[in-house]
């Protein structure tokens, strides 16, 4: 067969095929795929954890390979992008060597991971392989550090206790005035789970001894409101969907409901206003899976933090997370739903993404803030940076910026059509700040030629920053930046006193 019959058979497939894609993803049709688990910890112990046990137990019940990789023990051989597979090297302390397919690997992380280097590098390695991270550094991160997700949940409007940060004997007064001057208090070290590193405060006093006690272990500290909670509530949320509930009862002679303070649980149903305010503060943390712990106090919820490793152990209300609006179900395991969720490839796409506008402001660590396009239909290997000079020499990029010089490594050379020609630009890395978190290795394609902004983002850094783009607005989640040229992609700026003059704290 040939000619334009054949031609119109090929487009008939490819119409049904798109048709029943998009019925799958509207639908979300059962769909599993064999994927393999990794579990990145810190724990060498041969009894693993409650959570490492429970995901061990669900991948040998579905029939799915699922292995321990104990970050002070294992080591990538090989990180062949071209084929998609990554090698782990002694990857449970016991000489095993494995081969995973990145496209098919599901990485949970376990909190111990953020406690050293060499376990943010191996997260960080395989999240660039390509890996579905649960969670990625960023999103790990954000909840992992007490002030991070504070200032995520106050930019996003969400209702949480006040917060200051302490960092020397000058900032106590001044923070504990912004939390409302009150006695008690609570302090807290800036990371730490399980309710370690939590302090209540009766006076100054008090206060002033705790924090120097603990200012001599190093630990960063921040001082919190007070409030009066009977229980408080964890509630597992899934990429957008709400797993599992638990009440948790502080112990009478304690103030904290920490599961391990010896905090008793049961199951509780959530009300429609406690889900909406869950939901919200789990997309502000741009974790994957997120443990939301609020409480109410006065009628009104709190959320009280986000926990990117949340424990599994408690007695759950499960939910069904093939409905909207989601009800409560029957009691399931709820890591093993978790597991079957995943194999479902639509599944292994992030729900949550921010809206931003076209245009948003960006800063490239060691030169400054730029007035940035967010372009979805860039789909080149980086970014588009246009610069003043610009000079290859050998492996060195020497590049200036409104007088200001660098020299980077060239790490590659992106070639897209440019008016016709092919404009090759030199590819460096660079430090990027948006929207109150900072991104490592960002690839940055330099260019000379006239272009229509200055600094271009593409589509594989949109992803890096989960959000969507909305062609009608500018600035949604930074500060107008004046342009920088007169090829911006608008002609209409907003008025000059508007202009920004740093980042969003």
């Amino acid at each position: 067969m040939s000619g334009p019959l054949r031609q119109n058979t090929i487009s008939v497939r490819r119409e049904n095929r798109t048709l029943e894609n998009f019925k799958s993803f509207i639908s979300e049709e059962v769909t599993r795929d064999k994927i393999t688990v990794l579990i990145l910890t810190n724990s060498k112990a041969k009894k693993p954890e409650i959570v490492t046990g429970m995901l061990l137990k669900a991948c040998e019940e579905l029939n799915l390979p699922c292995y321990r990789v104990v970050t002070t023990e294992a080591w990538i051989s090989d990180n062949d992008i071209e084929k998609g597979t990554v090698a782990i090297k002694n990857h449970d302390g016991e000489e095993k060597d494995i081969e995973v397919e990145t496209a098919s690997t599901v990485v949970f992380v376990r909190a111990g991971v953020l406690q050293e280097e060499v376990g943010l590098a191996l997260l960080g390695t395989l999240q660039n392989a390509g890996c579905m991270m649960i969670n990625d550094r960023d999103g790990m991160l954000t909840c992992d550090n007490k002030m991070s997700a504070y200032t995520a949940f106050e930019r996003n409007n969400i209702n949480t206790p006040r917060t200051s940060l302490v960092n020397n004997e000058k900032s106590i007064l001044d923070a504990h005035e912004r939390i409302g001057g009150k006695f008690p208090v609570i302090i807290k070290t800036l990371t730490g789970t399980q309710g370690i590193g939590v302090s209540k405060v009766d006076s100054m006093e008090s206060m002033m001894s705790v924090i120097q006690s603990l200012w001599k272990f190093n630990a960063p500290l921040i001082i919190q409101e007070f409030l009066k909670i009977e229980f408080d509530v964890r509630t597992i949320v899934l990429n957008g969907r709400i797993v599992a509930s638990t009440k948790r009862i502080k112990p009478e002679k304690d103030f904290r409901s920490n599961r391990h303070m010896g905090a008793e649980t049961e199951p509780y149903t959530l009300s429609k206003e406690e889900k909406s305010e869950i939901l919200a503060a789990a997309r502000a943390t741009g974790a994957y899976m997120v443990g939301v712990d609020h409480a109410i106090v006065n009628g009104e919820i709190y959320i009280l933090e986000c926990n990117g490793s949340p424990g599994m152990g408690s007695k759950f209300q499960n939910y069904d997370m093939t409905t909207v609006p989601q009800e409560p179900t029957k009691d399931k395991d709820i890591v093993k739903l978790m597991v079957e969720y995943l194999q479902n490839p639509v599944h292994r796409r992030y729900a949550f993404n921010q809206e931003a506008g076209y245009h948003e402001t960006v800063e490239i660590i060691d030169y400054g803030l730029v007035r940035a396009k967010f372009d979805t239909g860039n789909g080149t290997n980086a970014s588009m940076f246009v610069v003043d000079k610009l000079d290859v020499d050998g492996k060195k990029v020497k590049w200036e910026k409104n007088g200001k010089k660098f020299i980077s490594k060239l790490i590659g050379v992106s070639r897209p059509e440019h008016v016709v020609k092919i404009d090759e630009r030199p590819i460096i890395s660079v430090k990027l700040a948006f929207n109150n978190m900072i991104y490592d290795n960002v690839p940055l394609g330099l260019t000379t030629k006239d272009a229509r902004s200055t600094l271009l983002i593409n589509r594989e850094t949109l992803v890096r920053f989960r959000v969507s783009v909305n062609p009608h607005r500018k600035f949604v989640l930074s500060n107008y930046k004046e342009r920088e040229d007169s090829n911006d992609a608008t002609a209409k700026v907003d008025p000059p006193e508007t202009k920004l003059k740093g980042l969003d704290k």
